[in-house]
């Protein structure tokens, strides 16, 4: 991330220049403030580091019907229990997306694939024009496998080309997406992953990926396709909440169109707010509320500073 420079001189402001490295929940930069302070040496400088938290933030009523009518004023967002200013405020579907679509292609999933092939292609033909996506398959190794700047033809071959066998990297597949998916110039970013959960070969470990998940505004969504008993729950609820995401799980495998169809919805009618703090190290808590409205709130209920 870039340092953004603020010049005041002679009393005065100059000129704010704002850049970013990468799309994170905290995009950080350091504002220089340039005071003329006679009879103070010229030149005298203190520097401020603020950082821009973006929240997703998706409400429902009490019989789970998107409510897409709220403003900014209807919110009250707390970050450690102090009331923030809210500074960015968009609604809905205009904001656009990348989405990263990840397989699970381990031995266990030799009966999923062919449901899932059919999901992913019903779900990126549904996107918007101008949101962007990615195809990757984590088993005994993580392969990108499509982009959207790819022809069609190429996302049908590689959809052809899934094969079950071998053990699944999840951790490594996850995080592996999520370094790609922050470089775009999107501001919501997601990963939709279909897999029963169960990592037997990554190279990295769980709190590896939960401190990156926490670091970084991706929403996590997880297909949990498959037995209840075969399914690790935990983990995939346990991630999913830390990003504001959510696990929907698949009894049937015909049903993972519906169940996407449903993930998509959801993506078109969250709320993106983001409020100015100052930099500061450690965990920090995220608190969303609609005064005087019985509504249900799921959005990312922290971040990691630093």
């Amino acid at each position: 991330m870039k340092s953004k420079l603020l010049e005041i001189a002679n009393w005065k402001l100059c000129s704010i220049r704002r850049s970013a490295m990468k799309q994170l929940p905290i995009l950080e930069f350091s504002v220089l403030v340039c005071l003329l302070l006679p009879p103070l040496i010229y030149g005298q400088t203190l520097k401020v580091d603020v950082n821009l938290v973006n929240v997703f933030a998706t409400v429902k009523d009490d019989r789970g019907n998107f409510i897409t009518d709220l403003s900014k004023e209807d919110f009250r967002v707390y970050d450690d229990d102090q009331l923030q200013d809210v500074r960015v405020f968009e609604k809905q579907d205009k904001v656009e997306s990348s989405i990263g679509l990840l397989v699970d292609t381990s031995g266990s999933m030799i009966d999923i694939i062919p449901y899932v092939r059919r999901g992913v292609r019903d779900f990126t033909r549904a996107l918007p024009k101008n949101d962007d996506f990615f195809l990757l398959s984590f088993g005994t190794t993580v392969k990108l496998l499509h982009t959207s700047k790819q022809p069609l033809k190429h996302l049908e071959e590689s959809l052809a080309g899934l094969r079950a066998w071998g053990t699944s990297s999840l951790y490594d597949g996850l995080l592996y997406s999520m370094e790609k998916i922050e470089k775009s110039d999107h501001p919501r970013k997601a990963l939709i992953a279909f897999t029963d959960g169960n990592d037997n070969g990554s190279t990295i470990r769980h709190d590896r990926v939960v401190q990156e998940i926490q670091e970084s505004a991706v929403l996590v969504y997880f297909v949990a396709i498959g037995s209840a008993v075969l399914v690790d729950s935990h983990t995939l609820e346990s991630l999913s909440d830390i990003s504001g995401g959510r696990t929907l799980y698949v009894p049937k495998q015909d049903a993972i169109a519906p169940v996407l169809e449903e993930v998509r919805t959801e993506l078109g009618r969250q709320y993106y707010i983001g409020y100015y703090v100052p930099r500061r190290a450690g965990f920090h808590h995220i608190r969303i509320e609609v005064p005087g409205r019985d509504v249900k709130i799921r959005a990312k209920t922290g971040y990691s500073g630093g």
